[in-house]
């Protein structure tokens, strides 16, 4: 049996190099097959293709799910303008339509779609992001660009549901830009870091993956294998090494460590002994009282003792 289950559910035959591949931040992560003959060059174009539509994936799930909620954007010049404040400017903030669920940042119409087509486009989102969501490396699924983009297809085919042909979806709608590759993406937001594979160097144990070799050349013959893969820019250097426990590992250290650190506080206040000095703890205190009331004893000459 695979190591790595993939999400699309299509059995493999043959045993196959699982990369767990990583970016700068956690959540951009995800697990994907391939195989030792693998051309360093293509695996690295494949990757990076893989890593940008999750993203878009995450991205247009989000917006369907503001889409089904609110409905599509404001124009520019009325985002953010309250109904009160519109009152005192010429702009007509509800020019779509008298709104049935009023967005309260005012960036968006207030005019969703019928509620059971919001249903729709609102479940489909959230199966679009369970599908690429970082919870599959826990669950050893892997990743596929094939997956990424049926996610894709179905999201788009319940925007057409509730905007046929776009219908009365304005052109600088996040949706609608998203499904026509138009959106505009800085590169550093969240959800926008994506990857030109011409600018991206691929990293494995502190190495730099030379393009021109296979990945067997630096892992070895062996397909059963899983490695950390790390993305970065190559204008960014090397990566940063990974640490030597995971996460819930650390956590359980630091919890085992903790409960130690309280157990010997309690010991050391049980061994205090601070109490000796006391008046009642002193062991000599009642031969003090009943020999001459605590007065010294006295030595005579001859031998003879006198109290």
């Amino acid at each position: 049996a695979n190591w790595c289950t993939s999400t699309a559910r299509v059995p493999v035959a043959a045993a196959m190099v699982v990369l767990d591949v990583k970016h700068s931040e956690k959540k951009n992560e995800f697990l994907y097959e391939t195989t030792v003959k693998a051309n360093l060059q293509i695996l690295l174009k494949e990757l990076c293709e893989v890593h940008n539509l999750r993203l878009k994936v995450l991205r247009l799930a989000a917006t369907c799910k503001e889409l089904a909620k609110h409905g599509p954007i404001r124009p520019e010049e009325t985002r953010g303008i309250s109904d009160d404040l519109s009152k005192v400017t010429e702009l007509d903030v509800n020019a779509y339509g008298t709104p049935t669920n009023p967005d309260e940042h005012g960036f968006r119409t207030g005019c969703p779609p019928p509620p059971e087509v919001a249903t729709v486009l609102s479940r489909t989102a959230e199966e679009a992001e369970a599908a690429v969501d970082i919870a599959l490396v826990a669950q050893k699924r892997c990743l596929e660009r094939r997956t990424c983009q049926t996610q894709i297809d179905n999201m788009r085919g319940a925007v057409m549901i509730a905007y046929p042909a776009f219908h009365r979806l304005p052109v600088y709608d996040p949706t609608r830009m998203e499904l026509e590759d138009k959106e505009e993406l800085d590169g550093y937001s969240d959800m926008q870091q994506v990857l030109d594979h011409t600018q991206t160097n691929l990293w494995w144990a502190g190495k730099e993956l030379q393009l021109d070799q296979t990945l067997e050349e630096y892992v070895g013959r062996n397909e059963k294998t899983k490695i950390v893969a790390k993305l970065t820019s190559k204008s960014a250097g090397a990566p940063v090494r990974e640490p030597r426990i995971d996460e819930s590992t650390h956590r359980a250290m630091l919890a085992h460590y903790y409960k130690k650190q309280e157990e010997q506080k309690k010991l050391q206040d049980d061994e205090d002994d601070s109490y000796l000095d006391s008046e009642w703890a002193n062991p000599k205190s009642l031969k003090s009282q009943l020999v001459a009331g605590g007065a010294p004893i006295m030595a005579r000459p001859g031998g003879r003792r006198g109290f």
